[in-house]
């Protein structure tokens, strides 16, 4: 007697991470359960589906888990101009003046992922061309591992830095008696303090769509390693 599944998948390689970490060819699925795991031909013939997907070979694993991760910045990062792939400053640059339409003036234009060691010069960038091209927009771009950021003069503004700030456990970078743009450490958290914090509508789709980006690469469980109270709440 057969007996009621919503999906078969069969002819696949089934990882089930059980004990004996076997590998099995197919598995019934009722709801959000797994019903059994065994050969194709078993599967089939003890379980009547709605659906059978023949995997023709491919893996199945069970949801990987991030044990340390920052969940929730990654969802903001998101909503920020992506310059992981710039190939020179020029091209970080081209990505902003695309983005900057959708900014209005007043508004903050952020980025993050630029990494110069990946441009012909291998140098940290000037705030120089920034400050010509958003002159009414702050700007600030957090570098791929967190530790620097560019920032243009009107950010620098709305932060009162100047070439006399000081800051422990950072740098603000200066060239012949002039600021940069360039902060280091804890110099990056002196402007985000005057930077807006997100709204609910913003938190909200920044953890769906971290969410939906984990889940389309297999990621079901995560740990975030730090959680702000309203980040909490919102994800309640």
């Amino acid at each position: 007697m057969t007996q009621q599944a919503d999906q078969i998948f069969y002819n696949a390689t089934i990882y089930t991470v059980d004990d004996s970490f076997s590998i099995h060819e197919a598995m019934a699925i009722q709801g959000d359960s797994i019903l059994a795991v065994g050969s194709s031909e078993e599967i089939l013939r003890r379980y009547q589906p709605d659906q059978t997907l023949d995997l023709d070979g491919k893996p199945v694993y069970p949801g990987f888990i991030d044990a340390h991760c920052h969940f929730y910045w990654y969802g903001l990062w998101l909503q920020q101009v992506d310059l992981n792939n710039c190939k020179s400053y020029d091209a970080v640059l081209d990505s902003l003046k695309e983005a900057a339409p959708e900014v209005e003036d007043g508004q903050w234009l952020e980025g993050r992922g630029w990494d110069q060691n990946k441009w012909p010069t291998q140098e940290f960038p000037h705030k120089a061309k920034l400050d010509s091209l958003f002159p009414n927009k702050p700007v600030m771009l957090l570098r791929i591992d967190g530790h620097a950021a560019l920032v243009n003069q009107a950010a620098l503004n709305k932060a009162g830095m100047d070439t006399t700030t000081e800051v422990e456990g950072g740098k603000i970078q200066q060239t012949n008696g002039q600021l940069t743009g360039i902060l280091l450490d804890n110099a990056i958290d002196l402007v985000r303090e005057v930077m807006p914090s997100p709204d609910s509508s913003k938190r909200q789709k920044a953890l769906m769509d971290a969410q939906q980006n984990c889940f389309d690469v297999g990621l079901t469980t995560v740990n975030d390693a730090s959680l702000d109270k309203i980040w909490v709440e919102t994800i309640r």
